[in-house]
């Protein structure tokens, strides 16, 4: 009987955050609540009933655009005619674009920058650094 209700608790529980606690969380919230259950017997509920927590990777904002950034002297900024952007090219070579982006390793995070060809869409050149040491070219 004590059984079944902890498992009304801990699957209601469950949904009502979401699927988002684990069984951790869950157990903290019902011992808080007044419900004494230890983390085993709540991870058992779980697996019995299929619930699994949903993991949310926390977001971090990587590169920022430098708004004192001088960029008067250079002269193409991808505008068309009009003044919008254009990302297109017609003969290989033309206009090229870069990006970074970072990499996780088992040693730590690296650099990979590129440079893609806007025509046929390949990447031309490409490094890999180390954070806080220099390019190699």
């Amino acid at each position: 009987m004590r059984h079944q209700e902890l498992v009304n608790e801990v699957t209601g529980l469950f949904e009502k955050e979401k699927g988002r606690a684990g069984r951790d969380q869950l157990t903290l919230m019902l011992n808080a609540q007044g419900t004494k259950v230890s983390a085993p017997t709540v991870g058992a509920i779980m697996r019995e009933n299929s619930l699994r927590a949903v993991r949310t990777r926390a977001w971090k904002q990587t590169t920022v655009q430098d708004p004192q950034a001088k960029t008067a002297h250079i002269s193409n900024h991808m505008l068309d005619d009009q003044g919008k952007r254009d990302f297109t090219a017609t003969a290989p070579g033309t206009r090229l674009v870069g990006d970074i982006t970072y990499l996780r390793t088992g040693e730590g995070w690296l650099y990979l920058a590129t440079v893609i060809d806007l025509c046929t869409g390949m990447v031309t050149g490409w490094t890999i650094c180390a954070p806080g040491s220099a390019p190699t070219p």
